[in-house]
């Protein structure tokens, strides 16, 4: 009996753990439709970017790019707000974009391409503000399309995502951390371990200093090769403005849609 109790006791725990998983699948889902951000590669975009009935805004990306990072709050904020204007992602890290990446002009991360019937109206590079997308898509808001700010509602949490990419051709780590207050973002934590090959560690000083003349935040050798740290107060941080009324879930699926693991 008392093994029998503990067979069927593993069973349910094994059941719960499935069920568990399968419901945050689905959280992960319904945040992901919610914010209406659609994933471009080779496959999907002439469907999704030259047929597209509304107005794009398509941005490349990459998650060794911090400004990138950065825009996520924006292009959620517009993805909910405006349902007139379809937002797209291509990840320049990922595999199947090889037709995107010869077809576009792709010369720094991110770039945004404004698109209207097919075309090309505009491009902009860098992290910009929710405005200045709008003003070079050309957009006039349809009546009903805009819907009005909602304030954040959120329990105060943390929220840490990671993933592996590369920092000019070399392999790297980066960890981006949230503290969530009640109505909007309080604090945001970058970090990027980029690792250098023992037969480049004669050029890592130069990379390093090369890092530090960007601004963009503190950088401090490792053992494996060099950290690049931006914090909440960092000048780097400051200039980019970012849009901070995100929620925990807005958030944890913008960057689950761009790779990273969230927990």
């Amino acid at each position: 009996m008392k093994l029998n109790k503990i067979v069927a006791f593993a069973c349910a725990m094994i059941f719960m753990a499935g069920a568990m998983t399968h419901a945050n699948a689905k959280n992960a889902q319904a945040y992901n439709e919610d914010i209406k951000i659609v994933k471009v590669n080779d496959s999907n975009f002439e469907s999704e970017i030259l047929q597209s009935k509304k107005p794009v805004i398509l941005e490349i990306s990459s998650t060794s790019c911090p400004p990138c990072l950065i825009m996520i709050p924006t292009l959620i904020s517009i993805a909910k707000n405006y349902s007139d204007i379809k937002i797209a992602s291509v990840g320049i890290d990922e595999p199947g974009i090889d037709r995107i990446k010869a077809s576009l002009p792709i010369q720094a991360f991110p770039t945004f391409f404004l698109i209207k019937d097919g075309k090309i109206v505009n491009k902009l590079v860098g992290a910009v503000k929710e405005e200045e997308l709008l003003a070079a898509l050309q957009y006039t808001p349809k009546k009903g399309a805009a819907k009005p700010a909602k304030k954040s509602r959120n329990s105060p949490k943390n929220l840490v995502c990671k993933t592996n990419g590369q920092f000019n051709g070399l392999k790297n780590l980066v960890t981006i951390s949230f503290v969530f207050g009640a109505t909007e973002i309080e604090n945001v934590d970058i970090v990027t371990d980029v690792f250098v090959p023992p037969e480049m560690s004669d050029k890592r000083e130069q990379m390093i200093e090369h890092v530090r003349a960007s601004g963009k935040g503190e950088v401090t050798p490792t053992m494996t090769g060099f950290r690049m740290h931006i914090d909440n107060n960092c000048r780097f941080m400051k200039a980019m403005d970012m849009k901070r009324t995100s929620t925990y879930g807005e958030m944890r699926a913008g960057l689950e849609l761009q790779g990273f693991t969230c927990e």
